[in-house]
């Protein structure tokens, strides 16, 4: 069989002709499945989506609907984009994943499905954070807090959460509201995941209006 000899290109040709020429019976219901995995073999992952969801429009094979699921889910997380591109593949990845936990609570494909989503999170949490970077380059404060305080509030369990107070406290230094950025820092400091990141943000207090920190200062706000 091409497909086990790793030929996928030319068994997915193979399979797309018993398609053809015996849809919706049995044989042609396994060519569908062999069609989609093929496809995804490949690399062509929306093309694979569609034939998944055509096989699944027919199986009555649990073990299988289940398997096709999660490959699903594969394919949605493989085309979503890193944190600097568009996020809307990642939005759909995330629901399809979350569906497939609700639906499959006990499958065998939890643990990897709940990697992704943890990678997908993360990828969100830091396009967030880095949006609201770009409005504090441009002195667009009010803009770059709401950001910063989604990333607190909706990824509060990711390191861009930490990333994000830190950001806070650097926001009102840099507005020279100095009080503010201390008693933000007071009121959250125990909310800190990683206690680096909190002396970070403490050092930064205590350091900002230093000459010795000016460089650091900079680096910090264009890096």
């Amino acid at each position: 069989m091409l497909f086990d000899k790793k030929k996928y290109a030319r068994a997915k040709d193979d399979f797309d002709y018993i398609i053809l020429n015996d849809r919706g019976s049995e044989i042609g219901k396994e060519a569908r499945y062999y069609q989609a995995e093929s496809l995804f073999k490949l690399k062509q992952y929306s093309d694979a989506i569609s034939s998944y969801e055509r096989f699944l429009q027919y199986s009555d094979d649990n073990t299988k609907n289940e398997f096709c699921r999660f490959r699903i889910c594969e394919c949605y997380y493989n085309i979503s984009n890193k944190h600097n591109r568009d996020q809307s593949n990642n939005d759909i990845a995330l629901e399809t994943l979350q569906m497939f936990i609700d639906d499959f609570s006990n499958s065998k494909f939890l643990d990897m499905a709940e990697e992704f989503i943890l990678d997908l999170r993360l990828r969100k949490a830091e396009k967030l954070h880095e949006t609201g970077r770009l409005y504090l380059k441009e002195k667009e404060f009010d803009s770059a807090i709401i950001y910063f305080n989604n990333v607190i509030d909706n990824y509060y369990d990711t390191n861009y959460a930490d990333e994000a107070r830190i950001s806070i406290v650097f926001l009102h230094l840099l507005k020279k509201e100095n009080e503010d950025a201390r008693l933000y820092f007071n009121n959250n400091k125990e909310k800190f995941i990683d206690i680096e990141k909190q002396l970070e943000a403490q050092n930064l207090l205590d350091k900002f209006n230093s000459k010795s920190s000016w460089f650091s200062n900079m680096v910090r706000l264009y890096k």
